[in-house]
């Protein structure tokens, strides 16, 4: 229902509705836990005039980014009570298919975004979101909720910071419910309160009685229309007290005597029937009569849920990317269906007025277009990369790039230098030096349907944006089938005496991550053609970059079509007595080891490059071992977990009938990266290890 007057009978009956109906569903689910029958329940005991206060005051194309204790907020966007229960008891008709927990709710085609567990993590979603909204022309709001807790973590404080910077339209709901789990808000703050903070951000900071939702419901209202008409973000602190524990098995011995009975006499069912009888307002609703058939209506739900089928088991090990045979996931139309992916033809019409509601636009010489390279002719690694992505932002206007430094300055190594004059400040965007606000941003605007390109200054920096990345990111499609179209750029590796803290190779740490795809190209060709398959991709793919790289190798730009196939290695050199398996910077290494031997007469030495880790050509693999019966796998990274060690296990038990001698690995030793470079090669494996590593292999 669009949002009405508190004294329109139809909307004030509305609210009525779906508070009784939180209330019920509490009461229940709480019973269920109880006798065993419900895994588990996060209440929201006291938060119902919040959630539904809150959620009322949208309009159908605005979007919802909840809570765990967004129960209200669920009803008021049109979740059913089945989809709620079947969600509830991890059922197979559910949006998640028994993948994720409680009501973590969300599905494609929707705008409620299903949320992740660690706190503060929404919120850079949720300004990505408003970034797409806004490129692509439309009024849309979106309405995200953290609670006091998650105020404390650093993901909020990008998050609010990005939004305050950009002045996107979103409207923030802290759920000040007085317990971070066990420990009280005097512990975890030192402001008076929490909407204070607002101003320091950009937005204006409202406290409000979050038990009052006559009260939630107009300020957030008021704060809908103002972000509606372009004035930029608030920040409303709702004040409330979460009735029960953490979870059902949290019997909060720890908020002192007497604390519960105070916020009882404020509870907000309470508090809005008798806000309802004193104005005279709804006096032909019969409220027992009311609450007992929504009781009913849930106790239905509940039955109809527990009978349903569990998840098959076969779908447990599906669904990580697009085409395993897991793209089955529940659609939902709750009333409130938005297209997640709009045409290029819906973004070009928008893109002119979108650039003019950037802050940061573009400088003189906007839209001075540079002619792309012709294929064929010579061009740097570097240079391959940046003319992919430039012909791409060209011909494709849902790809744009998000970073630090990108635009104005065009990055640490230049790559998208001139892109901010060719492009505008709504397609090349600077960001605050904030990593997981960045990449959170780049989820935000893949779900709606654009093709971000977030670049990292260097790999190493990835680390600030980790939990994005692996629990966010990476889950999407597993947990609500939901496509997430990014690419992060991470320069990588070492070589170029850049140090402990700007020579990572982070792919051992993400291959291990579900969810993300892993490239790293190693000749001109590829930089160009993976980074096109890249942006194709409808999963999120980590595309690691090779400094040392960047300007020392050259080659010929391919047809600008080419697409290097993501999973496909490809035979770097050919060779009959062994195998090195490798990637990155590790195969120029490897072909000059291997013709060093190949000069000495010592053996022929075939060089697979896998081209992408994530997922890996096993196949290619499994077809050169079979002709030479040994096996080298050679990287950058540290020794210790890095992704050689799952190629060689899986040698180990696949091929085992076809080696004539152990697997060996050459690998970085399991330090830090020196910044001097005559300690950096000793590290850092150097062509004579491959060699003698190559020779010990050959002569067992």
């Amino acid at each position: 229902m669009l949002p009405g007057s508190l004294h329109d009978p139809t909307f004030l009956a509305f609210l009525l509705r779906n508070v009784l109906t939180a209330r019920a569903v509490e009461l229940r689910c709480i019973k269920n836990v109880r006798q065993g029958i419900q895994p588990k329940f996060f209440s929201a005991w006291g938060n119902e005039a919040t959630a539904v206060g809150t959620a009322a005051a949208l309009m159908p194309q605005d979007v919802l980014v909840p809570m765990h204790r967004s129960l209200g907020a669920h009803l008021v966007r049109g979740h059913s009570l089945d989809e709620i229960f079947l969600q509830m008891f991890l059922k197979d008709g559910s949006q998640t298919r028994g993948r994720d927990t409680g009501i973590h709710l969300g599905a494609p085609g929707t705008n409620i975004i299903g949320m992740i567990s660690p706190l503060g993590s929404m919120n850079s979603v949720a300004a990505g979101i408003a970034m797409a909204e806004r490129l692509l022309g439309q009024d849309a709001v979106v309405l995200a909720y953290i609670g006091d807790g998650g105020t404390s973590t650093g993901a909020f404080h990008e998050a609010i910071n990005l939004i305050g910077a950009r002045q996107l339209a979103v409207v923030t709901v802290i759920e000040n419910n007085q317990w971070a789990y066990g420990t009280s808000t005097d512990h975890q703050f030192g402001c008076a309160r929490l909407a204070d903070r607002g101003v320091g951000y950009g937005m204006p900071g409202i406290q409000i009685d979050g038990t009052d939702l006559p009260t939630v419901y107009q300020t957030t209202r008021d704060a809908v229309e103002r972000a509606r008409r372009g004035e930029g973000p608030t920040l409303i602190e709702s004040v409330t007290m979460r009735m029960r524990g953490h979870a059902e098995h949290d019997d909060q011995h720890y908020v002192p005597a007497g604390v519960l009975d105070e916020w009882a006499q404020k509870d907000p069912v309470d508090r809005f029937l008798a806000w309802i009888a004193s104005n005279g307002l709804l006096a032909d609703v019969h409220i027992p009569t009311l609450r007992d058939e929504l009781d009913e209506l849930v106790l239905a739900s509940v039955d109809r849920a527990r009978a349903a089928p569990d998840p098959p088991p076969e779908t447990a090990a599906v669904g990580v990317f697009a085409g395993d045979g897991g793209d089955d996931l529940p659609q939902t139309d709750n009333g409130s269906r938005v297209t997640l992916a709009p045409s290029t033809e819906q973004v070009a019409e928008a893109a002119a007025a979108a650039a003019r509601l950037v802050r940061v636009d573009v400088q003189a010489g906007r839209g001075q277009s540079t002619e792309l390279p012709e294929p064929g002719s010579s061009a740097t690694y570097l240079e391959a990369i940046r003319e992919c992505m430039r012909w791409r932002l060209k011909t494709d206007p849902t790809v744009l790039i998000i970073g630090e430094d990108i635009a104005a300055m065009g990055g640490p190594f230049r790559v998208t230098e001139g892109f901010l004059n060719e492009f505008g400040g709504h397609r090349v965007v600077d960001m605050p030096i904030a990593e997981a606000a960045i990449i959170g941003a780049a989820v935000g605007l893949a779900l709606r349907g654009l093709r971000p390109v977030a670049e990292m200054q260097f790999s190493d920096f990835v680390a600030s944006g980790f939990n994005e990345l692996v629990n966010n990111a990476g889950t999407f499609r597993y947990r609500i089938g939901c496509s997430v179209p990014m690419v992060v750029r991470l320069p990588s590796a070492g070589g170029v005496g850049a140090g402990p803290f700007h020579s990572l190779n982070p792919e051992g740490w993400f291959a291990a991550a579900p969810g993300l795809k892993i490239l790293v190209p190693a000749t001109v060709e590829d930089a160009w053609g993976l980074m096109n398959s890249a942006l194709d991709d409808p999963d999120p793919v980590l595309f690691l970059e090779q400094k040392f790289l960047y300007r020392r190798l050259k080659g010929a730009l391919p047809p600008r079509e080419h697409r290097t196939p993501i999973g496909q290695a490809r035979i770097a050199r050919p060779g009959s007595d062994a195998t090195v398996v490798t990637w990155g910077v590790g195969v120029e290494a490897c072909i000059d080891a291997a013709n060093a031997l190949a000069s000495r007469g010592e053996g022929e030495v075939e060089v697979i490059d896998l081209r992408s880790i994530v997922p890996w050509d096993k196949a290619a693999v499994a077809a050169s071992v079979r002709r030479t019966s040994r096996l080298l796998v050679m990287h950058e990274a540290r020794r210790t977990l890095g992704f050689g060690a799952e190629v060689a296990a899986w040698a180990g038990e696949e091929l085992f009938e076809w080696l004539d001698a152990p697997v060996k690995r050459v690998a970085a030793a399991d330090v830090p990266i020196p910044s001097n470079k005559s300690l950096e090669k000793v590290v850092v494996p150097q062509v004579a290890d491959i060699e003698r590593a190559l020779l010990d292999l050959l002569a067992w």
